[in-house]
C-alpha cells in the first residue's frame, strides 16, 4: 500500500469477517510503510490510522498499543520466511544449518535490517518496544532451534543445562554478525555467503556442546564479507 493512498471508509456498523480481514490488512500495510519511513517514534497512530482508512481509537482496541502493532508488522514480515522440516531425517547439524540459512536469508531482507535497526535505535527509549521484540515465540528461527536443541539434549546428543541461553548463543554466531554488517551498509550476504557463515557458525557451536567429539570445522567463511567489530548485538 503506497503512503497515502486514499482508502474509503466503510459505512458505520460492526464490519463483517470480510470487512475486519480487508481492514486489519489496511491497517498492517499502513504501519509497515509508516514504520519503515519513519521509525517507530515517527510514525504516528493517527497517521497509520488515517492512511488505512479507520481511527486511531480502531488501532488501539485492536493492537493494545503502538508497541504491539510494530511487532505484528514484523511478524508479517517473517511469515512464509521458515519452510516446514523436510519428511527425511535429518542430522541435527544438518538441521541447524538449515534453519541458520533460513535466519539469515529472513534477517537480512532490507524491511527486516531496517526494523532491526528501529528496534536497535528506539529501543532504549521504549521499554515496552524492547520487551515485546524480544519474545521468542516472534521469532519462527528460535522456536525452530530450541526444539531440534530440546530433542538433542533429550537424546544424549548434546550437553545442554539451558536450552534457551544455547539457542539465544547460536542465534548470535548466526546473525549477530551479518545482521550489524548489512545494517551498517558495509557489505551484502547472498546465498553462497550465508550457506558459509551457517556452516561455520553451527560447526564451532556443535564443536563445543556435542558429546561425540566435537563437529568438523572448516573454514568455510572464506568468501564471507568481512564483518565490522567482533562484539554481539542484543537480540
Amino acid at each position: 500500500m503506497a503512503a497515502g493512498k486514499a482508502v474509503v471508509r466503510r459505512r458505520g456498523g460492526r464490519p463483517d469477517r470480510a470487512e475486519a480481514g480487508s481492514l486489519g490488512k489496511a491497517i498492517l500495510d499502513a504501519a509497515e510503510v509508516a514504520f519503515l519511513a519513519r521509525g517507530f517514534d515517527g510514525a504516528s497512530m493517527e497517521a497509520i490510522a488515517k492512511m488505512a482508512g479507520t481511527t486511531k481509537q480502531t488501532l488501539y482496541a485492536r493492537f493494545g498499543s503502538k508497541a504491539a502493532l510494530f511487532v505484528e508488522v514484523s511478524n508479517r514480515l517473517l511469515t512464509g520466511r521458515f519452510a516446514p522440516a523436510p519428511g527425511k531425517p535429518m542430522s541435527l547439524r544438518d538441521a541447524l544449518v538449515d534453519v541458520s540459512e533460513q535466519a539469515l536469508a529472513a534477517m537480512l531482507d532490507p524491511k527486516l535490517v531496517r526494523m532491526y535497526s528501529i528496534i536497535m535505535a528506539e529501543a532504549a527509549r521504549f521499554p515496552e518496544l524492547a520487551r515485546l521484540t524480544d519474545e521468542d515465540e516472534h521469532f519462527p528461527g528460535r522456536v525452530i532451534m530450541s526444539a531440534l536443541l530440546m530433542d538433542a539434549m533429550q537424546s544424549g546428543e548434546i550437553v545442554c543445562t539451558d536450552v534457551r541461553q544455547a539457542m539465544l548463543l547460536l542465534q548470535d554466531m548466526v546473525l549477530a554478525g551479518p545482521l550489524r554488517t548489512v545494517a551498517l551498509g558495509f557489505a551484502a550476504f547472498g546465498p553462497e555467503e550465508r550457506r558459509a557463515r551457517a556452516l561455520y557458525a553451527v560447526d564451532i557451536f556443535l564443536a563445543g556442546i556435542s558429546t561425540r567429539g566435537g563437529a568438523r570445522i572448516e573454514a568455510s567463511n572464506a568468501s564471507a564479507p568481512s564483518e565490522i567489530g567482533s562484539e554481539g548485538v542484543g537480540r
